[in-house]
């Protein structure tokens, strides 16, 4: 009876303070409701608070009201708070339905990141998500949010992406549907991976057509310290057929295993260019070189100078990490080699090691022409840092004819501190010095540069009023983005009394100028394969080789049956059409040639290019093989560029270099001092080539199946 009692005062003194919270809440849903855009978001985050049911489908109900992005954004965002509760699944099945449909990539992303959070239901609902979702893209995120929670539960499934008999399903029609994406299939594998035995890690790394997956069963099986881990390391390494990412994946095994003894092999094998990609030849003199074994180092040393091109730059990286003077002396040396492979793996090393040592015979390079120059200039300023001599030396190269030296110079000059020369760089013809200068001095905060980018805002276009807008910004805080009437009137009114923003106060201007992002509405830029050109000075490098007849089963065309060909024309047809009027564009076609719209660049604008350009897409056919490099290299040969596409559905097979690592780092070299975006588009397949030349230059990379 006295318990009893207990209880029912305990009640008596609780259940006033829960009918007034739940009538606090819903006096807010309320509010929230009336106000809808124009309330205070905060008002989400408490109604969130709550965690009932009541405010759950009070925040529900205001999410189809809401007009603006930003309100939107704020709801989806506290979701994932629900998850314990009883609102928990309606809370993940809204989550779901945004991740998968919604056309906005900022509620995509904001909702897989809230079912990422929801330790509950968010691994159920990620599975619907990679079942159902149009954009690969996001199948693909969800995917990694799954494994991140695998359970031997999830084994059957990630078996089923996997798919390692790449067996062919049909659809409700007895259709044969498309195999699963690359990526999908790899992400599968690597949640299934801890409970495979030996024998299926062993024939995948032997059967399976995808190289990161083969790498992750080699990896997974020296992880479990598999007696088959050696046996399938140099089953693996040598594979002369097989990517140099496969093989150098295998190297680091067999030494993580074998150590120096390893070592014999790889001497042996880096003196043959034809079987030995680039990137295997870097990483196994990496992995000498951390080796540290003095018996090796003698051996390596005496490799120094001797051989091929290819052979003499293998031991200038093998012998990196040599401790003996006589070793160093002879890779100065290397700097004076007729090879410009050797000068420029010398250079690098001894920039590495900031050997002051070589600063004489760097500096001879000086004198050279062309990438010669580029070289020693890079090298010599990792060595030499802001000294007054080098600096002097740095005020000549800021006027050079050639960009890029030019541009080197300018860079090392804003980090030596000296303003003077980058602002005057502001004013150059050469839009990629201009930009360089503009970079250098936001780096540096300098005040000074205010006016003059406010200044050139008045003329830039395109991709640069972009760059130079955001960069006022960082300088400032003011929202003018690409206003250049806007930033003028700014300028007239607080230029007197200036001072360059602080990291705080940018902080709290990002947060107020994100909030008026997503309540306004604009029209939809031009897009090729759902990214934004932001370019007036754009170069579409499309693939139209015999491999693009092949058909393809992307979101992009409404029919099966399209050829990879017909869905490039598509798209380019429709980005062309979306592009200003006053844009500056060109198209490189490539098979085994180059079929180029214009042969002297980016030149044309207005509606007639446009005209032209489109009749040009049209005539397109496919058929030859892949000369990826050539492409790019005279897509890069345009000093006005500043925005590269690349469209491909196979490894290259044709020009100049065909070994995809070599590629990757010779796009790489080129766009150093040149800041060019490049995004790349792989249709068919997962193209790791193109994958790393989007990532070097902080470019986007799309997979179409």
């Amino acid at each position: 009876m006295k318990s009893h009692l207990s209880c029912l005062v305990l009640l008596a003194c609780v259940l006033p303070g829960f009918v007034r919270a739940q009538g606090d809440v819903a006096a807010q849903i309320a509010e929230l409701h009336g106000k809808r855009d124009d309330a205070d978001p905060k008002l989400i985050e408490t109604i969130a608070e709550a965690r009932s049911r009541a405010a759950l489908d009070g925040l529900l109900g205001a999410y189809e009201k809401m007009q603006s992005l930003y309100m939107r954004l704020a709801i989806v965002r506290v979701l994932a708070r629900f998850d314990e509760g009883e609102g928990g699944q309606p809370a993940g099945a809204k989550l779901a339905d945004l991740a998968a449909s919604s056309p906005e990539p900022e509620l995509r992303d904001a909702a897989l990141a809230g079912l990422g959070q929801s330790a509950k239901h968010g691994h159920h609902f990620l599975r619907q998500v990679v079942t159902l979702a149009a954009d690969d893209g996001v199948r693909i995120e969800a995917m990694r949010l799954h494994i991140a929670r695998a359970s031997a539960e999830d084994a059957a499934w990630y078996r089923e992406l996997w798919n390692p008999k790449l067996e062919r399903k049909k659809d409700a029609e007895d259709k044969l549907l498309p195999l699963e994406l690359d990526a999908v299939r790899e992400l599968g594998f690597r949640g299934l991976a801890a409970s495979l035995e030996d024998t299926e890690l062993v024939e995948t790394l032997q059967k399976e057509p995808n190289p990161k997956i083969r790498r992750a069963a080699l990896d997974r099986l020296h992880e479990k310290k598999s007696p088959k881990a050696r046996e399938m390391a140099r089953w693996l390494f040598e594979r002369v057929d097989y990517p140099g990412a496969d093989r150098a994946n295998a190297a680091r095994v067999l030494v993580a295993i074998d150590g120096a003894k390893a070592a014999d092999e790889f001497l042996e094998l880096a003196s043959k260019r034809d079987v030995t990609p680039e990137d295997l030849r870097r990483e196994m003199a990496r992995l000498l070189v951390e080796l540290g074994d003095n018996a090796l180092q003698k051996k390596m040393a005496k490799q120094l100078g001797k051989g091929a091109p290819h052979e003499k730059a293998f031991a200038i990286y093998a012998n990196a990490g040599s401790p003996e003077e006589n070793v160093w002396e002879k890779i100065r040396k290397a700097l004076g080699d007729k090879s410009l492979e050797v000068k420029r793996a010398a250079a690098r090393v001894l920039a590495e090691r900031k050997d002051k040592a070589a600063l004489p015979e760097l500096e001879k390079l000086l004198k050279a022409k062309g990438e010669e120059r580029r070289i020693a200039i890079d090298a010599i300023g990792a060595i030499a840092g802001t000294s007054p001599e080098w600096t002097k030396k740095l005020l000549g190269f800021a006027a050079d004819e050639d960009a890029v030296v030019r541009i080197a110079a300018l860079e090392q000059l804003g980090a030596a501190g000296e303003v003077a020369p980058v602002l005057a760089a502001l004013a150059h013809d050469d839009w990629a010095t201009r930009l360089a200068a503009a970079r250098a001095l936001e780096r540096l905060r300098e005040a000074k540069a205010v006016p003059l980018l406010v200044e050139r805002m008045q003329i830039e276009r395109g991709r640069m009023a972009l760059n130079f807008g955001d960069i006022l910004w960082s300088l400032t805080g003011q929202p003018f983005g690409e206003d250049a009437e806007g930033w003028k009137k700014w300028w007239a009114d607080a230029g007197s009394s200036f001072q360059v923003i602080s990291v705080e106060g940018l902080a709290a201007a990002e947060a107020k100028r994100e909030q008026a992002r997503l309540a306004r509405r604009t029209g939809t830029p031009a897009q090729f394969f759902g990214v934004r050109i932001r370019s007036e000075r754009v170069i579409f490098v499309v693939d139209v080789s015999g491999s693009m007849t092949a058909e393809v089963a992307g979101q992009y065309v409404g029919k099966r049956g399209a050829t990879r060909i017909d869905v490039a024309k598509k798209e380019l047809r429709t980005c062309i059409e979306a592009l200003p009027q006053e844009a500056l564009f060109n198209v490189l076609a490539f098979s085994s040639g180059i079929q180029p719209w214009l042969k002297d660049g980016i030149a044309l604008r207005g509606k007639q290019s446009k005209k032209d350009a489109l009749e040009f897409v049209d005539r397109l056919g496919a058929m030859g093989a892949t000369n990826l490099y050539d492409t790019l290299k005279l897509a890069f040969q345009d000093k006005d560029v500043d925005t590269i596409f690349i469209l491909s559905d196979g490894e290259p097979t044709n020009g100049e270099v065909i070994d995809p690592y070599r590629i990757r780092q010779d796009v790489a070299e080129w766009n150093r001092h040149r800041g060019i975006d490049i995004h790349a588009v792989s249709i068919g397949g997962n193209l790791e080539v193109l994958e790393g030349i989007a990532a070097d230059a902080g470019g986007r990379y799309v997979r179409i199946r």
